[in-house]
């Protein structure tokens, strides 16, 4: 029976013209010849709208979709007007509505994008994307919006499927705005709609309105308790937007307990279980649990949907997690081409590029970044910056990789994750080719600053909650190995707190990791060996000598290779610490030590030739490194160190000739060929004898070829390019020009700074600055470039700290040659100060004080030569105070005749009786200079005065501009205010008619209730006298007019007003009066007032009046027109709607009122079309 059953409800009958009808068992449309025949046969039926409609639900329900959209489309086509027939509005409009619905249905599980480039989740060419169906439901919805214009309806008449048909498109398209007054006006319509209501609740959730969204997902939760999908889903996203994170965990679980299938709350519980195991206020254990109870139930909702991108995203990182790259790349792709949202696609990108990355793939990586930057490019995309700065480390582009890192951290301003902050500060640290040694200098600052930070984070973590932030960083001892290296040149003391905040690290690492008493990690050994060095450049050689022996005390009982060499290197830093600290003594006996046990071990052998030759012992010294070289005479770094000790007692020969010796045994060593070239450079320089003096081009040419060999070996050697421009500069390597002279020699020797400049350019990062820099500041100042010169000479003095006194007599030449040539007196005091400073250093150098007095003197003659334009009587006075000193200065060196003079003393008594000559001048230059700024000042103070009167009358204008600006703006509020008074004074009037009109209709209830209770029925005011039921007067016959009038009373309740007397008349009145008469004229006279009211105040009549007066106003309507409804009154309307109401038929008889229905949106849409007054629609203006 219950299969009977079934079968009758699967079963339909389609009704065709001329009473044909066909039963259709709807279970058989799953038979391809059955379903294929159905639109014909509607078609040939003329069925109608509903059965094309129920017929293509039924393949809906089935997943049957191009059968739905094929037979829709007929319908429209039929329908249009096909067939002969009339064109049917209203059939399009459910047709097209339904059929968008359809495509907005297919839209849902359609990717986003097909990706060209996709490696792992292909898609199939062909299929339609989500653009595709959004635009076909666009199509559609104006299709149907047309056909209910072309049908004589209004927007008030739309159908809701229509309605929600636009929202819904509107919102997957990402234009809540647009479907924002869609659903505002629907839920006018109906209040308690649920889609309409669901689509309130969406909004208000993206507008960022939590506590809104929540009351509308529990108002959908009161009205339906079963709905699907359940609103619980909506409540736990507010309250986990609304930080109660508990609550809202409860809340999809209690979903998940009602749709046990239901993919949206396993992916929401997953990714709620997943945050949870990120927590560092828990403990390990239960972040363990965490995580493993949301991966279970992300894997779940994937299953249940396959195509959701947020499943599929978070199931990628997790897999990539778990090193199933492959696994994981595809779940990354197929995030990105199902994407419903930026956000989603954005990251979905960027995890596949992360993985492309850790693949090996840096091409496919890098279009997947760019991909994810490109779409989102005004957001910081922290994943996509550290694959992209990763991508340009591997590539070997550390400047590119050191930009990408450093723009993202300016727009972060700081506010990025650590690893990201170490990245960047590993990257800053690092020396990259063609950095300056400046900006090296500035960016390692930087990443000491910010390696620090991270530092002090992990000194002041004690509780597990404490490490969990730091996510890892603070195990990783690396980071402080670098953090005081950085430290190393600036504080030692910072730099041995950061290695031992390492050993830390790497000693509760090894605690963890195992139980047992086992030998300790050789790393950590040599941490330790690394810190003791730190120590020992401290000075502190006892805390230094503790810690190496404590290392070594930790691996005497352990054998092996790497055991035995970390136990020479303690032993031989334990020497040098001792060899540093002064105690040569306890230094040899160690380096003994390490010689007992390795008697090989070159280095302490060295070290023990170098104490003696400290002590004086060359002879001991010499014969160690001979030792050495005996037994190991092919080692080069040996062999120079000889070379250096042969050049450190003079013998420049002997160490010429073991040099060359060197080349035997390597022929292709750089080191080797640059010091054979400056041997042979400082042989040729240094000669003496005719017979070496005659030998020095030879030297310098072999000094040159030397160089040039260094440079073919390695083009980088820095050392063999500045000695060749040395050699190129001086005019060292051609033979004497002893033809060329005065300007043409100028010429000549700037060509040549030239060619060396270019060279010194190139090597100056690769170099000390002292040298290079300086001997750029000779090539620029022989071309003449003063200016380029200065900024050289000045590098060079900052690296000597200021106390080189050629370079600041080079600076002082440079400043005054520059002085010379521009007449600029302030040039000439820079000059003065560079040699002032030089006089500081070297206070017994009287060179230095003759060309003090000579720049003195040189300012003063320059002052008295330009013209008073171009000085000040300020710098007068200066010049001559300088200029008196250079005369008492040249006249005390021409009297000096202590001994020998590094300058001509009969030069320096002509310079000082010209400065007597330059004093002379000094009054009529001061009295020249006076009468001039004299003036030029009384100029300057008219054309100032002239400015401020100006100046005075500007603002003046603009005050009085302002003050007019002001006096309008006080205006302008004033008649705001004025109109808000006015519109408060309405506002108050229209609620006290409001309440009157309430207190009306409970009156009148009440005394409707008596009647009822006494059995009298009266359809007036007029039903009791006292209490009593009134008698039924007799009718008379009216005459011709009257019963006009009585008809026209009769059609419609009467109208009830607070201002209207007839209302609680008392029962006193004349029982002669003629009932239809008093009626009528009662209706009249109200109706007057009522139109009066509403063209003065253009107000808004209240919906719920009671029966006897509610159909009056619209002059005979059936139904009113749209009115102005509040919130409040709609729920109260329902009531009077449930009380009988009676109207008079033509003859004055009661008739039953028609029942109005509040719950069919239809039929209020059709009352609404009909029996519009003007008056309301000006009123809903």
């Amino acid at each position: 029976m219950a299969d009977a059953g079934v079968q009758v409800e699967r079963t339909i009958v389609i009704y065709g013209q001329g009473g044909i009808q066909t039963d259709l068992d709807l279970n058989s449309l799953a038979e391809d010849e059955i379903a294929a025949v159905i639109p014909d046969m509607l078609a040939d039926y003329s069925a109608e709208c509903r059965d094309w409609t129920l017929i293509a639900s039924e393949h809906w329900k089935q997943e049957r979709w191009s059968r739905t959209e094929e037979l829709l489309r007929r319908g429209i086509t039929f329908f249009a007007g096909g067939s002969g027939r009339h064109p049917d509005p209203v059939a399009l409009v459910n047709l097209h509505a339904m059929l968008a619905h359809l495509h907005l249905h297919l839209a849902r599980s359609a990717p986003k994008v097909i990706l060209p480039m996709s490696k792992y989740d292909k898609i199939a060419a062909g299929t339609r994307t989500k653009d595709f169906y959004h635009k076909e439901a666009a199509a559609n919805l104006n299709a149907a919006t047309e056909a209910l214009r072309a049908s004589g309806a209004g927007l008030e008449d739309e159908p809701v499927s229509l309605a929600m048909g636009r929202v819904i498109h509107y919102l997957a398209t990402g234009q809540p705005g647009l479907a924002h007054p869609l659903v505002e006006r629907l839920l006018q319509r109906q209040p308690n709609n649920l889609i309409a209501l669901s689509a309130q609740a969406r909004l208000q959730f993206a507008r960022r309105a939590h506590e809104a969204a929540l009351l509308t997902y529990q108002k959908l939760l009161s009205l339906d308790p079963e709905m699907s999908p359940d609103p619980r889903i909506g409540l736990g996203l507010c309250l986990w937007q609304l930080g109660d994170r508990t609550k809202a965990r409860t809340a999809w679980e209690r979903a998940l307990t009602r749709e046990p299938d239901s993919w949206v709350c396993l992916l929401l519980l997953g990714l709620a279980s997943l945050n949870l195991a990120r927590e560092p206020a828990l403990k390990r254990e239960e972040r363990l649990r965490f995580e493993t109870e949301g991966v279970d139930f992300v894997k779940r909702a994937f299953k249940l949907n396959v195509k959701s991108p947020a499943s599929a995203l978070a199931l990628a990182t997790i897999s990539g997690q778990g090193g199933q790259l492959p696994v994981a790349s595809k779940l990354a792709e197929r995030a990105i081409q199902y994407s419903d949202n930026k956000r989603h696609s954005v990251l979905a990108s960027s995890e596949r590029g992360r993985l492309g990355f850790i693949t090996g793939d840096v091409a496919d990586a890098g279009r997947y970044i760019a991909a994810s930057k490109a779409e989102d490019p005004n957001t910081v995309n922290i994943l996509a910056e550290l694959t992209l700065g990763q991508i340009a480390i591997k590539s070997g582009n550390l400047r590119e990789a050191l930009n990408f890192i450093e723009q993202t951290a300016k727009r972060l301003n700081g506010k990025g994750p650590l690893e990201y902050t170490v990245l960047h500060a590993c990257l800053l640290a690092y020396p990259h080719p063609g950095m300056s040694p400046d900006e090296l200098s500035k960016n390692r600052i930087t990443a000491r600053n910010m390696l620090s930070e991270i530092h002090n984070l992990v000194a002041s973590a004690e509780s597990d909650e404490d490490w969990a932030k730091l996510r890892g960083i603070g195990s990783d001892a690396d980071i402080f190995v670098d953090l005081a290296k950085l430290w190393q040149d600036e504080s030692l003391e910072k730099s041995i707190s950061a290695y031992q905040t390492a050993l830390s690290i790497k000693s509760d690492s090894e605690l963890e990791e195992s139980q047992d008493l086992s030998p300790p990690d050789l790393r950590t050994i040599r941490m330790s060996d690394n810190l003791g060095v730190l120590f020992q450049l401290q000075g502190n050689v006892e805390t230094a000598e503790r810690t190496y022996q404590e290392a070594l005390q930790k691996i005497s009982s352990m054998d092996g290779k790497e055991t035995e060499i970390l136990k020479t290197v303690l032993a031989y830093n334990l020497g040098r610490a001792y060899e540093e600290s002064g105690d040569n003594v306890k230094a040899a006996q160690w380096f003994r030590d390490v010689l007992r046990q390795h008697p090989e071990h070159m280095e302490s052998k060295v070290r023990l030739a170098l104490i003696a030759a400290s002590a004086g012992r060359n002879y001991d010294a010499h014969t160690l490194l001979k030792e050495s070289l005996k037994a190991d005479e092919t080692n080069l770094a040996l062999r120079s160190v000889y070379t250096n000790f042969l050049i450190s007692i003079g013998s420049y020969k002997e160490a010429l000739s073991f040099t060359s010796q060197t080349l035997k045994y390597d022929k292709a060593d750089t080191y080797t060929f640059s010091a054979l070239g400056w041997l042979h450079f400082t042989l040729g320089r240094e000669a003496k004898s005719p017979q070496e003096i005659s030998d020095r081009p030879k030297q310098y040419l072999r000094s040159a070829e030397a160089y040039e060999r260094a440079l073919h070996i390695d083009p980088n050697c820095a050392h063999a390019a500045q000695g060749l421009a040395i050699s190129l500069v001086e005019d060292s390597l051609t033979p004497p020009k002893n033809d060329i002279t005065g300007i043409e020699e100028g010429k000549y020797r700037a060509r040549l700074a030239g060619q060396a400049l270019s060279i010194f350019s190139r090597i100056k990062d690769s170099l000390a600055d002292g040298p290079v820099n300086v001997n750029m500041g000779h090539c620029y100042f022989v071309r003449g470039e003063e200016e380029k010169a200065i900024e050289s000479y000045g590098t060079a003095s900052n690296s000597f700290k200021g106390r080189n006194v050629s370079v600041l007599l080079y600076l002082a030449r440079a400043w005054y040659a520059l002085a010379n040539r521009e007449s600029n007196f302030s040039a000439m005091n820079k000059a003065l100060g560079y040699c002032q400073q030089a006089m500081h250093v070297q206070p017994s150098d009287r060179a230095i004080l003759y060309n003090i007095a000579m720049i003195q003197q040189k300012a003063a003659e320059m002052l008295f030569s330009l013209d008073v334009s171009k000085r000040t009587l300020e710098e007068l006075e200066v010049g001559l105070q300088q200029a008196q000193q250079a005369a008492n200065t040249f006249r005390a060196l021409a009297e000096d005749r202590s001994g020998p003079l590094p300058y001509d003393a009969d030069l320096a008594d002509q310079r000082a009786r010209y400065g007597d000559g330059l004093l002379r001048r000094a009054p009529g230059e001061m009295e020249k200079q006076k009468s001039y700024e004299s003036e030029f000042q009384a100029r300057v103070e008219e054309a100032r005065k002239m400015r401020a009167a100006e100046q005075d009358r500007i603002q003046a204008a603009e005050a009085a501009r302002r003050a007019e600006i002001e006096a309008k703006a006080a205006a302008l509020a004033e008649e705001r205010r004025k109109a808000r008074e006015e519109a408060l004074a309405w506002q108050e009037e229209l609620n006290a008619r409001v309440a009157e009109e309430e207190s009306r209709k409970v009156t009148n209830a009440e005394k409707r209730k008596k009647r009822k209770e006494q059995g009298t029925i009266d359809s007036g005011d007029d039903g009791e006298v006292d209490g009593q039921p009134r008698e039924k007067k007799s009718r008379r016959k009216a005459s011709k007019k009257d019963g006009k009038k009585s008809r026209k009373g009769g059609s419609k309740s009467e109208v009830s007003s607070d201002e209207d007397p007839l209302q609680d008349q008392d029962d006193d009145q004349d029982q002669e009066e003629d009932e239809g008469v008093r009626t009528a004229k009662k209706a009249k006279n109200t109706l007057a007032m009522l139109k009066a009211k509403r063209k003065s105040r253009r107000n808004v009549e209240d919906p719920d009046e009671d029966d006897e007066g509610d159909e009056d106003i619209n002059l005979g309507a059936a139904k009113r027109g749209k009115q102005f409804k509040s919130k409040a009154y709609i729920e109260d309307s329902d009531d009077d709607e449930d009380e009988p109401a009676t109207q008079e038929n033509g003859d004055g008889s009661p008739a039953p009122a028609a029942p109005e229905s509040d719950a069919d949106p239809a039929s209020e849409n059709g009352n609404e079309a009909t029996g519009k007054m003007d008056v309301d629609e000006d009123e809903e203006d």
